[in-house]
């Protein structure tokens, strides 16, 4: 099939249309991503807006929170587990590597976001934006550059591994049979 920009612009779309089935189809009959989660993500979406709205007008300006504490103990704990087991994931080359990495990045912003608008004080907010800026946020980006390498990489080699023989089977990769 010839396209109308060359081998670079036939080879982008080769590779779209790659990611499309990998993504969206397992076999040739069940999805991986179920089509109804589309509309019902764009739905809640839209929803949200109306809603994060309401709040914004509506919320007090001052709360004070009963749990405050164990609030954010338990938050920096879930960090730490994320970054533990991406650490782990990613030495071990697990294909959750990507799943936990994009969970860790999550993580690293909302915890920079919540730090700097949660702080009391122009030293306590100083304090967090240099953390958010210079630890933070770089390790989020970091994370997510990782994520979408290993999701690159995935993309690229499955069409290879599936020619020689490979199959994936409850998201492990199966070697072929050999008959020796």
């Amino acid at each position: 099939m010839l396209v109308a920009g060359g081998p670079k612009v036939e080879a982008r779309l080769k590779a779209r249309r790659l990611r499309t089935r990998a993504i969206l189809r397992l076999g040739d009959t069940r999805w991986l991503v179920p089509s109804w989660t589309v509309p019902a993500l764009l739905v809640c979406a839209l929803v949200l807006v109306p809603w994060t709205t309401l709040l914004f007008v509506t919320l007090p300006r001052h709360y004070a929170a009963n749990h405050w504490a164990v609030a954010w103990a338990g938050f920096d704990i879930a960090l730490c587990l994320a970054l533990a087991s991406t650490a782990v994931m990613v030495a071990r080359r697990s294909p959750l590597s990507e799943v936990t990495a994009t969970i860790t990045g999550s993580l690293l912003y909302c915890d920079a976001w919540f730090d700097v608008l949660t702080s009391r004080g122009v030293s306590d907010v100083t304090q967090a934006a240099v953390f958010a800026v210079l630890i933070e946020l770089p390790l989020a980006a970091l994370c997510f550059w990782m994520a979408r390498n290993l999701a690159h990489a995935m993309e690229v080699a499955r069409p290879f591994l599936q020619a020689a023989g490979y199959t994936f089977t409850d998201n492990k990769l199966v070697p072929p049979i050999r008959d020796d």
